[in-house]
C-alpha cells in the first residue's frame, strides 16, 4: 500500500532504524505544499567539496529552491529532516512508474554531504542504506523504489550520487529491509568488512590473493586488488587506498609507521591528483610527482589555509605540497605550490610566500 500525506514518520524510522537523527527547527511546518501518495526515494550528493560543511540550513532554507531535499546526510553518518512536505530535489527526469518531470511531488529527496569523488566512507555509506530502508519499509515498497539522481535526470546531466553503483546499493537496502523486518534476505550478506568495501568499490579491480592477511601491527588485515588494497583496523573500519596513494603510505612504513591507517575514503581532483587522510597525517599525490605527506603542526596549518583547493568557497594559499617536510633554520619546512610554511622550535608558524 502506498503511502499517503507528507511523511511525518522520517524522524522515528530513522532513529529505529539505528541511524543519529534530528529534526531541523521548523521541519514539520516546511515544504513546497503537502504530499499525497509517495513513490519512493531519490538519492542525491550535495557536490561540497572535502572540508566545505554547508550543513542541512543549506538544504532547509536554500537560497533559489527552498526545501532542496527532505533529508541531510553528513559525512560522519548523521541524518538532519529538514522539511517532510514536498522538496524541489528531483528536477526534470523520468523513470517507470513516476510521471515525467514530476518527481517532486512523490519521491522524498535524501542530499548525502559528499563532493561525488571522494568516495563513500562506511558510516556514511551504511547510514545511507539503512535510511532508505527504513523509509522504503514504512511506506511499504521494494528496494527498487529508491533511485540515484543520475537515474532519474539524465536528460539534466546529473551524476549524483556520484561514485556510487545505485544496483548494488539497491541490493544493500534489500538486505537491509530484511534486516529490519526480522527475516534472512534472498539475497546473501556480505558480513566481512574488507568484503562489504569492495562490494561498492569497482573501481579497485580484480582481488590479488585469497582472503585477507594479517597488517604488520598484528591487529589489522587487508586485501590487495588490480588498483589499491582495502585496510581494515577496529578503529578505523575498513577503507581502500588507491595504488597511487599506497606506493606513497608503503615508503613511509604503512600502518606501524607515524601515519597509521587510512580514516577516510580519497578524494580523486580530477587532472590533478589524489589526496587520503590517514590517522597521522594527509597524503596529497599530484599525478607525474612521487606524492608528500602533510602531518603534524605544519600539516594542520596547511589545511586551516585551505588545503589542496581551498575551504568554504576561499581559494588554497598554498596548494599541493611539493616536498615533505625538512629541517631549516632550526625548526621545519614544508614547500607548496604557492609558497611555504615554516616551524619554529618556539611553535609559531610562519607562511612564506602563499596566496593572500
Amino acid at each position: 500500500m502506498t503511502w499517503t500525506g507528507d511523511p511525518v514518520f522520517l524522524e522515528q524510522v530513522i532513529r529505529d532504524a539505528g541511524v543519529s537523527v534530528s529534526l531541523y527547527p521548523g521541519a514539520l511546518d516546511r515544504g513546497q505544499g503537502d504530499f499525497y501518495q509517495i513513490w519512493g526515494i531519490i538519492d542525491h550528493h550535495t557536490g561540497a567539496p572535502v572540508g566545505s560543511n554547508p550543513g542541512p540550513g543549506a538544504i532547509a532554507n536554500h537560497p533559489t529552491l527552498g526545501l532542496a531535499s527532505q533529508i541531510h546526510l553528513s559525512r560522519k553518518g548523521v541524518a538532519t529532516i529538514c522539511g517532510v512536505g514536498i522538496a524541489y530535489h528531483a528536477g526534470e527526469g523520468s523513470w517507470p512508474g513516476i510521471r515525467t518531470n514530476a518527481a517532486n511531488q512523490v519521491t522524498i529527496g535524501v542530499e548525502a554531504e559528499n563532493s561525488g569523488t571522494e568516495g563513500w566512507s562506511s558510516e556514511q555509506y551504511w547510514a545511507y542504506v539503512r535510511i532508505n530502508a527504513a523509509i522504503l519499509r514504512k511506506i511499504e515498497q521494494p528496494s527498487s523504489h529508491t533511485i540515484g539522481h543520475k537515474e532519474w535526470a539524465k536528460v539534466q546531466g546529473k551524476w549524483d550520487p556520484g561514485g556510487m553503483d545505485m544496483g548494488k546499493f539497491r541490493a544493500d537496502v534489500a538486505n537491509m529491509i530484511a534486516e529490519l523486518n526480522g527475516v534472512k534476505p534472498d539475497v546473501p550478506v556480505i558480513e566481512n568488512q574488507i568484503d562489504r568495501v569492495r562490494f561498492f568499490s569497482d573501481w579497485l579491480g580484480k582481488r590479488l590473493h585469497d582472503g585477507e592477511r594479517p597488517c604488520k601491527d598484528g591487529v589489522g588485515r587487508y586485501a590487495d586488488f588490480e588498483n589499491g588494497s582495502i585496510y581494515w583496523h577496529p578503529d578505523t573500519g575498513a577503507v581502500p587506498i588507491p595504488k597511487l596513494v599506497y606506493e606513497v603510505w608503503a615508503a613511509r612504513g604503512w600502518e606501524i609507521e607515524f601515519l597509521g591507517y587510512p580514516q577516510r575514503f580519497h578524494v580523486v581532483y580530477e587532472n590533478e591528483g589524489d589526496l587520503q587522510s590517514f590517522q597521522g597525517g594527509t597524503i596529497a599525490r599530484r599525478y607525474g610527482t612521487p606524492g608528500f605527506v602533510c602531518h603534524g603542526v605544519i600539516g594542520r596549518r596547511w589545511i586551516e589555509e585551505g588545503g589542496v583547493r581551498g575551504v568554504d568557497g576561499k581559494p588554497t594559499k598554498l596548494g599541493w605540497p611539493t616536498s615533505d617536510e625538512y629541517d631549516f633554520n632550526g625548526g621545519r619546512r614544508q614547500d607548496f605550490d604557492r609558497g611555504s610554511l615554516l616551524w619554529h622550535p618556539s611553535g609559531a608558524i610562519e607562511i612564506i610566500g602563499g596566496n593572500s
